[in-house]
């Protein structure tokens, strides 16, 4: 099925939260597979950027942009920085122009005056530059996430044996072995994480994150072997050098969560 084209007005509507969840997951998947460009992404958000550093967003936009944009301390430090640079080129604009128009009436060369009009624009590309790519950073996260599923639906995992099994607690208290060395050349690694709840449940979901990074993944779905272990596969992409922490739950019938064991394990790679 052909996808329908994506208006600027749709696209600016998306980086500003004002789609849907199954509006935005079509978009970002449409992002992940290319059919939605890069370019076409970082223009509108460069125009969003020009607008706000303008002012000339309304109230509202300006609430919503800076949801997307600045909720961090790290990304509303980003967003002071560009609107200095933005309010110095501006102020020197001016009084370039004031310049200018002195020495034209004293007939004095202007050569060797800084070219405002070069500045400015230099200002709005570090800006750019400077403020994040939300948006491609919440797509990169999608298109993890849906390798994370591809690689653990029931059927694949059947057959796996895990490069490391997982006993809840930390790794100081397993030592080395809880620590994973990823092979050269391969897609991904297997893990098995030993259940120690007595409680069972029709499926069991896991999180996954790095250490002291705020960005997790969750694989749902995945279920509990004769062995009491939950077999999950990683992309080795995903895996960096450091300490992971998965958590899994159990799932019960009606979309609950149960009660969690958490795994530790570190990475040298």
């Amino acid at each position: 099925m052909k996808e329908e084209p994506v208006s600027d007005a749709l696209l600016r509507q998306l980086l500003l939260g004002q789609v849907d969840d199954q509006e935005r997951q079509r978009l970002e998947s449409m992002f992940v597979t290319g059919a939605l460009s890069r370019d076409r992404v970082h223009a509108a958000e460069q125009h969003l950027l020009d607008d706000f550093l303008d002012d000339s967003l309304t109230p509202a936009d300006k609430e919503r942009f800076l949801a997307q944009y600045g909720e961090t301390p790290a990304e509303q430090r980003r967003l002071r920085i560009a609107k200095s640079i933005q309010d110095w080129a501006v102020s020197n604009a001016a009084a370039g122009s004031r310049w200018s128009r002195l020495c034209a009436r004293f007939r004095l060369r202007t050569a060797f005056m800084i070219p405002i009009t070069a500045v400015t624009v230099l200002a709005i590309v570090l800006a750019s530059v400077w403020l994040w790519s939300r948006w491609e950073q919440r797509s990169n996260h999608l298109a993890m996430q849906q390798e994370l599923v591809r690689l653990n639906t029931a059927s694949t995992l059947r057959d796996v044996s895990p490069n490391l099994a997982l006993t809840p607690g930390t790794v100081r208290s397993a030592g080395a072995e809880n620590e994973l060395t990823v092979p050269a050349n391969v897609e991904w690694v297997a893990l098995g994480l030993v259940w120690t709840q007595r409680e069972r449940f029709p499926t069991y979901q896991a999180t996954i994150r790095k250490i002291d990074e705020d960005e997790s993944f969750t694989i749902p779905n995945l279920e509990l072997d004769s062995g009491n272990i939950i077999r999950l596969r990683l992309p080795s992409r995903l895996l960096t050098r450091g300490l992971y922490r998965i958590e899994a739950s159990g799932i019960d019938a009606g979309g609950g969560t149960g009660p969690a064991d958490e795994y530790q394990f570190q990475v040298n790679k």
